[in-house]
């Protein structure tokens, strides 16, 4: 297993396998465009097990909040045979390890947020919730956690 930035040859594959999850009456070619402007602010990392890509997800830079650092993690997949064998897991806990500890770091879980629950993300407060499919939650420490309690929701990221 090798925790690496995905290769520009790479993007396309991934793009496909996104495409399978959050088309959204989107074609192809638009869910491609709308996908590599995020690349503009952000890394995309994969998961190379055996020369294949076994998860890939994007590291977006966001604006910094109450003075720390703000990144949103998106676009978390598995491909289905790659699925259940703890792959999103051990990617997820690579890319953790890169941030520092007083950062906050988001996700919109669109899966039972339990999953996200065992790295410490906390769900965010239904005052700070604006979607029903997919809750926003942030990993950061105790700290910055009460500092970004007394914020307006204006303060969350919209979804990215």
């Amino acid at each position: 297993m090798i925790f690496r930035q995905a290769m520009p040859q790479e993007i396309n594959l991934i793009f496909s396998e996104g495409y399978k999850e959050w088309r959204k009456n989107r074609t192809f070619e638009q869910y491609c465009t709308d996908n590599a402007q995020e690349d503009v602010y952000g890394t995309r990392y994969v998961l190379d097990v055996d020369n294949e890509i076994a998860s890939s997800l994007i590291i977006l830079k966001l604006k910094d909040i109450v003075g720390e650092k703000a990144y949103g993690i998106g676009s978390v997949l598995t491909p289905k045979i790659h699925a259940g064998k703890g792959y999103a897991t051990e990617l997820l806990k690579n890319c953790l390890q890169k941030e520092k500890e007083d950062s906050f770091i988001f996700l919109f879980s669109d899966i039972n947020p339990e999953f996200y629950k065992k790295f410490n993300f906390k769900l965010l407060p239904s005052k700070f919730q604006r979607y029903e499919k997919s809750v926003c939650m942030v990993y950061c420490n105790d700290v910055n956690w009460n500092e970004l309690l007394n914020c307006s929701i204006d303060a969350i990221p919209n979804y990215f």
